[in-house]
């Protein structure tokens, strides 16, 4: 059974800010898979496995554009 996320849900499983999540969206590095109700955005697992990557390539001290370009030759 799938798992899904909540933009607060991704934030307390990598141990970053819910801003934080929220300026990757707005970045482009994730994307939700669905809206439930009105507006509350849904994450799946693979969103989860690419934020923490994320979160890895911002401690390694990578910037934005270049996490983009990284996250495009890993599919």
């Amino acid at each position: 059974m799938k798992k899904f996320f909540s933009i607060k849900d991704l934030a307390i499983e990598t141990g970053v800010s819910y801003h934080t999540v929220y300026y990757y969206i707005r970045q482009g590095l994730i994307k939700e898979v669905g809206i439930m109700g009105e507006d509350q955005r849904v994450f799946d697992e693979a969103c989860l496995k690419k934020l923490t990557r994320i979160v890895t390539l911002r401690a390694e001290g990578k910037r934005i554009r270049k996490i983009l370009e990284i996250l495009e030759k890993e599919g």
